[in-house]
């Protein structure tokens, strides 16, 4: 059981029913505000959860910044609520264009949180990249098939765990001289793609993989952050392979094309994964906001 304020309690797989219950009160179309988010980067964020006015209040204590709470789920209460989470941690953060527009005006402080807006796009149209913006796409593409004219692809299977796992080392290894991918990035991506891998099953993620030369070349993780959304957790690819990101990214697309839209997250304001993003025509940029009194 939650535990009423001031009382916390850790996310814990108990928990799950009592916040998945929570969170389809007011679905959002934001990452964090999914369960499974919540679970695969439990050892990053350290996601403490506590019941006000009785909405849940997910208090979220990272190892990179201070402590701030998401948007309260229930909504009840909600100025009361948010007021007294403020009294706590000073913030809430990641908060939906939704619940900003329901807040009184002039009451708090609020700030676009450029770096962290998810990118929406149609899913049908990246299964299919038709038309002249996506000729460097399937360029890319083209050089793939070429490269690897063995590829196949098949449903992920948890078993792919070990190989998986030194594909991601490899693609790490990479982009860890750069300031934006930090050991602790390396830490926490490895800790959250292990969990998927350990909860596969349970948190009913699906996901698929390329493989050519008899080898993992790439693989992907999503689950459903809406009945109209996927939400597209882990897409890590051979970094050797020329094409093989966007060959990746298209046949997730082609993959989950019964969900409408697809959830690639946030760029984080790296520039490198801003402008791989956004040459993808995002339908639209998920806004998230950080309130304070």
């Amino acid at each position: 059981m939650i535990p009423e304020y001031p009382n916390f309690k850790a996310l814990s797989p108990e928990d799950w029913g009592t916040v998945g219950k929570h969170l389809a009160l007011a679905p959002r179309s934001i990452c964090e505000l999914n369960l499974i988010n919540f679970v695969l980067w439990q050892e990053f964020d350290n996601s403490q959860l506590t019941m006000i006015n009785g909405n849940l209040c997910v208090l979220i204590n990272p190892l990179n910044e201070p402590a701030y709470f998401l948007e309260p789920l229930g909504g009840k209460n909600i100025i009361e609520t948010i007021d007294r989470c403020l009294s706590h941690a000073n913030r809430l953060s990641r908060i939906s264009l939704e619940l900003v527009e329901q807040l009184p005006k002039g009451k708090y402080r609020s700030a676009c949180l450029r770096g962290q807006f998810d990118y929406i796009y149609h899913t049908a149209e990246l299964a299919e990249l038709k038309g002249k913006k996506y000729d460097g796409k399937r360029n890319h593409i083209k050089r793939f098939v070429r490269a690897c004219p063995d590829h196949h692809f098949e449903k992920l299977s948890p078993l792919i765990r070990p190989r998986a796992l030194t594909l991601f080392d490899r693609w790490f290894k990479i982009r860890e001289e750069s300031r934006f991918f930090p050991r602790m990035a390396y830490t926490a991506q490895k800790a959250a793609l292990e969990s998927a891998f350990d909860n596969f099953d349970s948190l009913k993620l699906t996901g698929g993989s390329v493989f050519a030369g008899g080898q993992l070349a790439g693989f992907f993780i999503g689950s459903a952050l809406n009945p109209n959304m996927i939400d597209l957790h882990f897409a890590y690819a051979e970094p050797d392979i020329p094409g093989i990101a966007p060959a990746l990214l298209q046949q997730a697309c082609v993959f989950y094309r019964r969900y409408e839209l697809i959830n690639l997250e946030q760029d984080l304001g790296i520039p490198g994964l801003r402008q791989s993003k956004l040459s993808y025509h995002p339908l639209r940029l998920e806004k998230k906001f950080e309130i304070t009194a």
